[in-house]
């Protein structure tokens, strides 16, 4: 092909060369000759415009197809060289939607660890004097640098001198020790509080700080990743008005994002919260040029997150249940599996309800959990099985320590020390009875009320007026509804239930919020517990319920939560006796001198070692006297639509942290040559 090509070039170089043989005028033949003798290395332009005229038609399709293949070598050859030179950068721009389950309370720092939504928009408005980057580094953040005390006692913090608060004022020193001053003041009621008890702060100029514990305590530097507040716009504020100021839902922070607007429905719910980016921001500015949550009330539904986010309504949700993965999976969408420390458990409430103060009835509860088969159904395996509150990777954690043989057989031992056993059908005939007894008191006491008896003489007649009443046709209509009620209450697959020599009925109820997840469970739950004769109630709360009527009231028996331990395995804030009563986080209202004093201890020492010991022993107590069951420890999963980039995460705290690397999202980019 080579030998034919050449050939055919040359034959039309030859004609071409021919084409100039002209005759010449004058007398100067020698001249012309010469130079048509002598030819030339390459062809004039008139000379290639001519070269049409001699070519056949076989010659000029020929060249006609020579010419597409080297045209098409050449778009070949120039997109590999701009697949290796040019790349698609990020650039400012885009609109970035996210779906929370939940309502915004206090987007208030000092408030905001006690709800999840309120964590997350104050996680982007504000900054703390340390963060976590991508990488789950505890980094300075407001600080420059900071230097610690050999007694590791003394923190001093340099702050950086770029930053500006949103509303263009300077931050200093100042908003510094006003935050941790309003964050100690116990009419605040800050859920922050117990970590910052009898510690000294102070500034040593406008940009310096000190921090001055009274023991040494190792996580401290990870409870700064808190945001700081403007003292100049909170300072006039007092503590009595905080939670009620314009400012908790309306922020000025100094972080990535800003406070742009909110909307409400009719009945007064937030249901749209819009950020804008910071412009003077003092690290990279974000490339998201606005940052909206939408919030709702459920996953499923038409008017749900999950529709939303298959409608393209929004382009991220904040978390995916593992039982509804399948519906958030589709071609467009990115799930990022991020690994957090956290266990979900049953705590148990033994202030509530006296039948939980029985170590019985709790050893038989933890003998019925299967936790395997409650991670698999609930989560699909996605996360491990725990025993006790040390998670793995800290420091006490052992994988042997207070695993138990999930036997039936054993816990119906344990009860029927105390509890007898009755049949299902003999319980279900005692509790119609006493339904319908206290219904006919009922309708006995609405007749006395609408005709009193004042005369001995009619009481007879009236009673059997009343008896008469009472066996209408109303009496019938009544015995039907206790008759469904028993239906719902009562589980066909319950072939026993148990009471104790005064007829007291082992009945308890699981509250939990009302997730996909954490229904799951608590029904598991509830079946296993129907084969050792327990009665037991699930009561689904609703998220914007949880903080007023769990947090706050502690009205419940059994509480089926996940705790969030954080980078640090304090145990502080979850098992010390002073963290009964809220804003503390003991959810089983646990009280044990000795816990406290191993915590206490634990806090207090640098040395790796004693901490370990600490941490062990506060388990063993923890794991002998049974205030909770330990379930599972799960992964988080979040969701974007796949035009979001830049997302690195794979290991947070809290799920807020999700946002460590916000300022690298984005969505928008343009091409740039890299030489």
């Amino acid at each position: 092909m080579f030998l034919f090509i050449k050939k055919l070039i040359n034959n039309i170089w030859d004609k071409v060369k021919r084409s100039q043989i002209r005759p010449l005028k004058g007398n100067h033949y020698d001249v012309a000759l010469l130079h048509q003798a002598r030819g030339q290395s390459f062809p004039r332009l008139k000379q290639i415009m001519r070269v049409n005229r001699f070519l056949s038609k076989r010659e000029k399709n020929i060249i006609g197809l020579c010419l597409i293949f080297f045209l098409i070598g050449l778009v070949l050859l120039s997109i590999q060289f701009a697949n290796k030179y040019r790349v698609q950068a990020p650039v400012r721009g885009g609109v970035y939607t996210e779906a929370l389950i939940g309502f915004p309370q206090f987007i208030n720092p000092i408030f905001a660890p006690t709800n999840d939504v309120d964590m997350d928009i104050a996680r982007l408005i504000f900054s703390g004097l340390m963060r976590y980057d991508d990488k789950h580094r505890l980094v300075p953040d407001l600080a420059v640098k900071y230097d610690v005390s050999e007694d590791d006692k003394i923190y001093t913090f340099e702050l950086r001198k770029d930053v500006m608060w949103h509303d263009d004022q300077p931050f200093t020193a100042r908003d510094v020790i006003f935050t941790f001053e309003t964050i100690q003041n116990p009419l605040v009621s800050s859920p922050l509080q117990v970590s910052f008890q009898g510690v000294q702060v102070s500034a040593l100029d406008d940009y310096t700080v000190r921090f001055i514990l009274p023991e040494s305590f190792s996580p401290f530097l990870s409870s700064l990743i808190v945001g700081i507040i403007p003292e100049h716009l909170w300072f006039d504020v007092s503590t009595e008005q905080m939670r009620l100021n314009n400012l908790n839902l309306q922020p000025i922070g100094t972080g990535p994002f800003k406070f742009e607007k909110l909307a409400k429905n009719d009945m007064g719910y937030i249901f749209s919260y819009k950020l804008a980016a910071f412009d003077d921001y003092y690290r990279q500015t974000p490339f998201l040029e606005k940052f909206i949550f939408q919030f709702f009330s459920e996953y499923e539904g038409g008017s749900g997150a999950i529709n939303a986010f298959r409608e393209k309504k929004i382009t991220g949700l904040s978390f995916v249940p593992r039982t509804l993965r399948d519906k958030v999976d589709r071609k467009y969408s990115r799930l990022y599996v991020m690994e957090l420390p956290q266990y979900t458990a049953l705590f148990l409430n033994k202030d509530h309800n006296q039948i939980l103060k029985d170590n019985n009835v709790r050893l038989a509860l933890l003998h019925t959990v299967d936790k395997q088969k409650i991670l698999n159904e609930s989560l699909g395996g996605e996360g491990y099985v725990i025993n006790g509150p040390i998670l793995p990777s800290f420091p006490g954690y052992d994988p042997e320590v207070g695993k138990t043989t999930f036997s039936f057989e054993e816990a119906n031992k344990l009860l029927d020390k105390e509890w007898g056993r009755v049949s299902a059908e003999e319980y279900r005939k005692n509790k119609r009875d006493q339904l319908i007894l206290k219904w006919e008191e009922d309708q006995k006491k609405k007749l006395e009320l609408i005709n009193p008896v004042t005369d001995e003489d009619v009481v007879d007649s009236d009673d059997k007026e009343k008896e008469s009443y009472l066996s209408d046709t109303q009496r019938e209509q009544a015995e039907k509804e206790i008759d469904e009620q028993l239906d719902r209450e009562l589980q066909e697959a319950q072939l026993f239930y148990r009471q104790d020599e005064d007829g007291n009925v082992l009945e308890l109820t699981i509250a939990t919020t009302q997730s996909e997840e954490y229904k799951k469970v608590a029904e598991l739950i509830a079946g296993l517990w129907q084969n050792i004769g327990i009665k037991t109630n699930l009561d689904f709360i609703e998220p914007r319920d949880f903080n007023r009527k769990i947090l706050k009231e502690r009205d419940y028996d059994i509480l089926l939560y996940g705790e969030i331990v954080g980078n640090d395995p304090d145990p502080f804030p979850f098992w010390h006796s002073s963290q009964i009563d809220f804003p503390g986080l003991n959810l089983s209202r646990y009280v044990n001198r000795n816990v406290d004093t191993l915590i206490e201890s634990a806090r207090e020492t640098a040395e790796e070692d004693k901490r370990v010991e600490f941490y062990k022993k506060f388990q063993e107590i923890i794991l002998a006297e049974i205030p909770a069951i330990f379930l599972y420890m799960p992964t988080y999963t979040y969701a974007t639509t796949d035009e979001v980039q830049g997302i690195d995460v794979v290991r947070i705290s809290h799920p807020s942290d999700r946002f460590a690397d916000i300022t690298t999202w984005y969505m928008k980019t343009k091409g740039e040559w890299n030489f």
